[in-house]
This record gives structure tokens, sequence and C-alpha cells, in this order.
């Protein structure tokens, strides 16, 4: 390893550019999302129609994610990403204007933010490429955990910021802030030089997947790495139990004899662990992320299953925290595992694939948590994701994974 390779993430001023970037784009999320809603909300007072609009704004960006996977790995990386905050700032200019000459109407939510999620999913890939792309291998847990910590908190602040705006300033003014926060991306992104995969980087048996475009040759390259393959499956797994999770909080609030604020309370200590979490890893470097793996994967068992016994909101907000740092875990290394294991000039389209599939099977979680919470008590719906999340964590003990994990993440730092 390079003392280079042994540099803090931070210390690199294109990362630093990069992670300003997401800072501004992870802000704007919230003023999408609650300027329009509540616009919608007060015109219709449907709560229906508010779940309409996000059950479009899902199918765009499941179509999306794939074609943003082969754009990513065809042409250029950074300008792909600054093309699409262009287009989101114009589009939440014309919302403004809309809502401003009262030209805006109901009709028109529906394709307007259908293009916006399109337009986001189109870029996912194309970001998730460069941070392996512009860092050592040494450090891209530290990097990942960086953008994450930093995504999260982001869309954090800016959703309360977000409904602050809108009372303040109305639904168009706090769409104009969303457009400002995206010149804000757009101007930090030009700092960072247009990646380039270099030869070496693509010499690996998997650099010779199939190149041709579509889901199906981003699914050749998910497949083609068998460590890839299983910890993608086992990811889609842990995905499907935890879905039904979401929407268990608020009867599990109310079954503790608490109420909204509560309810609140219990959804954010998950929120509270992972950005712990996501401190801890962005400053302290795994050797080994199998063992990281197998612990995140367990510890999310043990906490959802002691839920079923729980009988006091301050255990509860302890068991979901500790859920929520051993999610952190698993994510950012799960992060890692891929970046470190796909060919940069293919990774753009298995991640495109990856998106599309996880984004996939979340109608079937709820389905499946609506029949749950029709059919069941919420302590045995509790222990049944418990129990599913063991046997998750289990597949990690397989042998194609453990040996896959069996050499320090630090080892292949050759940069």
């Amino acid at each position: 390893m390079t003392a280079e390779a042994a540099v803090h993430p931070l210390r690199h001023s294109v990362f630093r550019a990069v992670l300003l970037t997401r800072m501004f784009s992870a802000l704007t999320g919230g003023f999408y999302n609650v300027p329009i809603m509540w616009w919608v909300l007060e015109r219709t007072g449907s709560g229906a129609l508010i779940a309409s609009v996000g059950l479009v704004s899902a199918l765009a960006g499941l179509v999306a994610a794939p074609i943003g996977g082969v754009v990513a790995d065809r042409g250029r990386k950074r300008l792909l990403i600054q093309a699409t905050y262009i287009v989101d700032a114009l589009l939440l200019l014309t919302m403004a204007l809309l809502v401003l000459t009262g030209h805006m109407q109901i009709a028109f939510v529906f394709p307007l933010l259908a293009v916006t999620s399109f337009v986001a999913a189109l870029r996912g890939p194309a970001s998730a490429v460069l941070v392996p792309l512009i860092l050592p291998r040494a450090v891209y847990q530290q990097g990942n955990a960086l953008m994450s910590l930093t995504g999260s908190l982001a869309s954090l602040g800016g959703y309360a910021l977000a409904g602050t705006a809108t009372g303040f300033v109305g639904v168009h003014g706090a769409m104009l802030i969303g457009a400002a926060l995206l010149l804000g991306a757009i101007i930090t992104l030009m700092f960072v030089p247009e990646p380039r995969i270099t030869p070496a980087a693509s010499s690996t048996p998997e650099a010779a997947a199939p190149s041709g475009p579509g889901f199906f040759e981003g699914l050749k390259v998910v497949i083609a790495n068998p460590l890839v393959l299983c910890t993608f499956g086992v990811t889609i797994l842990l995905n499907l139990v935890l879905i039904p999770l979401e929407v268990t909080l608020a009867p599990f609030a109310r079954s503790l004899g608490a109420g909204a604020r509560e309810f609140g309370w219990l959804s954010a200590s998950i929120s509270v662990g992972q950005v712990i979490g996501m401190i801890v890893l962005s400053s302290y470097q795994i050797p080994r992320p199998w063992l990281a793996l197998v612990s995140g994967t367990f510890g999310i068992a043990v906490s959802i299953a002691a839920l079923s016994i729980t009988s006091s909101l301050g255990q509860a907000l302890g068991l979901l925290a500790i859920a929520g740092f051993s999610a952190a875990v698993m994510n950012v290394q799960l992060s890692v595992v891929s970046q470190l294991h796909i060919p940069p000039a293919v990774m753009g389209r298995a991640y495109g694939v990856m998106a599309s599939l996880s984004s996939a099977i979340q109608p079937i979680g709820y389905a499946g948590a609506a029949l749950l919470l029709s059919w069941l008590p919420l302590h045995t719906i509790f222990a049944i994701i418990g129990g599913l999340l063991f046997l998750a964590a289990s597949a990690w003990l397989h042998p194609t994974l453990r040996l896959g994990f069996s050499k320090p993440m630090a080892a292949a730092a050759t940069d």
C-alpha cells in the first residue's frame, strides 16, 4: 500500500468537491417532495393521491436506473450528473412558476414528478461510481461512510428546512430555494475532473463481461462475480424482510401506550443509530468486512427479535438504534464489496441493475407487511422478522462468501 493510499478521503480535494455536491443534492430532496405534496394535499385533501404521487415516482425510478447504468458506462459521468442537475433545477423553476401564476394543476404533478424521479435514477449509477474512481481502494470504506453520512444528515435537514420554508415563503418560494441549492451542486461539481478508467483498473477477468446495453447486460456483470452475486442476493433478502418494520412502528408505538410524538422518536432512533455507525466507519477502517457483515446482520436480527418482548419505550428506542447502527455497518461494507469486485468499466450497469431490482421488491415487501398486520399480532411479526434475519445472517457463513472475504480489505489497495 502506498502512503497516498492511506490518506483520509477528506484530504483529497476532488473528494471534498464531490462531498459538497452530495450535500447540496441531498438538501434539495425535501424541496421537491414537501412543497409539492403539501400543495396536492391543500388542493385535494386526499392522502391517497399523495400515495399515488409516490408510486408514480417509484415506477419512473425503477425504469431509469438500468438506463442510467448504461449511460454512465458509455459516456462522461460528471457531465451526465451535471446535466441531470440542470434538468432538475429547470423542473423546479417550472413548477414554482406554475404555482406562482396559478396555472398549476393536479394533472401536471404526475408527469413532472415522474420526470424528476426518472432524472434522479438516471443520475444514480454515475454518482455511485464516482467514489471508487476518485479514491484509492484502501479508503473506500471511509469514503462511502462519509458520503452516506453527508447524504443522511443533509436529507434530514433538507426536509425540515423545506417544511419551514414552505410555511414562511409558500410552495413556490420553497421550490425556488431548491433550485438555488441545485445550482450549488452544479457549481461544486465543476471542480471535479471527469473520472478516467485506466487499463489497469479493468484488467480483471470480469472486465471482459459483455459490453452491450440494457438490463440483462448489467445482470450478467453481477452474475459473473460469485461474491457480488451472493452479497447482492443477501441484500435483497434483507431489504425484503426489513420493509415490514417500517410500517409496524406506528401501531407498535400505540401498543406501548405512546402517541404520535413517540412514534416519531421510534422512527428517528433508527436514523440516529445509522448516523453514529457512519461516523464510526468514516474514522475507523474495518480490516475484515466479512466479520462486520456477519456481526451487523446478527445485530439487526437480535434487535428486531427483542422488540417482540419489549414493553417500554426506552428499550424500544435503544433496540432500534442498535438496528440502525448495524444496518449502517452493513450498507457501507456492501458498497465497498461491490466497488472492489466490479470492474470500473461496467460498474454503472451493475449498479443500475442492483438499484432497479432493489426498488422492484418494495411493493412485495409492503404487500407482505399489510398481510402480516391483518393476520398476526405485533410481537409475532417482530419474532418472524428476527427469525428471517437470522437465516439471512447465516448466509454469510457460506464458504463462497467466507472465502471471498478471507483477505483483509486493505490488502487490495494497490493504487
